[in-house]
């Protein structure tokens, strides 16, 4: 089984929910979500797990922000080699008890602002992430997911980084704001990320984080209507909140399922949850996609 299969299977495929919010629930307080694959490997295999029993059937690495640039702002870049190894090592151990389960390995944006807006030139975000890259396909994950991108040329700087040196699927997903008419953070239209999936033939496209389960359902109508390319789409449980000095993320797991739910009769290829999901908002899915065939 690989990515590829579950593209083709007509079946909408369930993916996992969040890591870091999730593990902040689990009170793991270490410097950067990406450490607790070193401090408390045991916890991030059982966040693992625990997707997988609610009926996940991909499990993304913890190494969201496993990059060079961001380990660096936080005086541990030396450690990426062993971040995004021991990452995978620890959700390969899960794999390995649980049948067709696929990893992604997850990469996230720089950090930093690509020229001629920011001080990143395009060459140096490109060695960034085929590092990351590199290490996650030696470690031996499925695919490569970059993930939560606000801007589609950092985007794209990753993806061709990848796809052109690297014998391994890669799959792009965007972060599209509301505020500013569903664009990007960066302005770019969704029309913009359509013409970029259809024109590199990436054979998903995906859309994650950034708004509620409600409007990411109004977005994956606008694409539709666009395209019948793959969807990968994994909604945050609303937009986050600050409550008695926490920030919550105040979408029930009912009204979050309800909407994917909806999204699903759109011809979503895969669905599962980003930030302030748990394992509970992965099983009600998975059990509301039974009951709908």
């Amino acid at each position: 089984m690989n990515i590829r299969n579950f593209i083709d299977n007509k079946k909408v495929v369930l993916t996992d929910g969040a890591m870091g919010t999730y593990l902040e629930q689990l009170s793991y307080k270490g410097q950067t979500p990406e450490l607790a694959v070193i401090e408390s490997p045991e916890t991030v295999k059982e966040i693992h797990k625990r997707y997988v029993e609610a009926g996940a059937m991909i499990i993304l690495t913890d190494t969201f922000g496993g990059n060079r640039l961001r380990l660096s702002k936080k005086k541990i870049g030396d450690k990426v080699e062993e971040i995004n190894l021991k990452a995978v090592e620890v959700a390969s151990e899960v794999k390995k008890s649980y049948q067709g389960i696929l990893i992604a390995g997850d990469i996230g944006p720089t950090g930093e602002i690509l020229e001629p807006y920011g001080d990143l030139a395009k060459k140096e975000s490109e060695k960034v992430f085929l590092e990351q890259a590199e290490i996650l396909q030696k470690g031996g994950v499925d695919f490569i997911l970059l993930e939560t991108f606000q801007d589609l040329d950092e985007l794209k700087c990753a993806f061709y980084s990848i796809r052109e040196k690297l014998d391994i699927f890669v799959l792009p997903s965007i972060t599209i704001n509301e505020i500013k008419g569903y664009r990007t953070l960066m302005g770019q239209k969704i029309e913009d990320v359509v013409k970029f999936v259809e024109k590199e033939n990436a054979g998903v496209m995906g859309i994650n984080c950034g708004v509620k389960s409600r409007e990411m359902l109004e977005i994956v109508k606008n694409v539709r209507n666009m395209t019948d390319v793959a969807l990968w789409i994994k909604p945050n449980a609303g937009l986050p909140k600050v409550s008695d000095e926490r920030v919550i993320y105040p979408e029930t797991k009912e009204e979050f399922t309800d909407n994917c739910i909806e999204m699903v009769r759109y011809r979503i290829n895969f669905i599962g949850g980003c930030c302030g999901t748990t394992p509970e908002y992965i099983a009600l899915l998975e059990r509301k996609l039974n009951e709908n065939g």
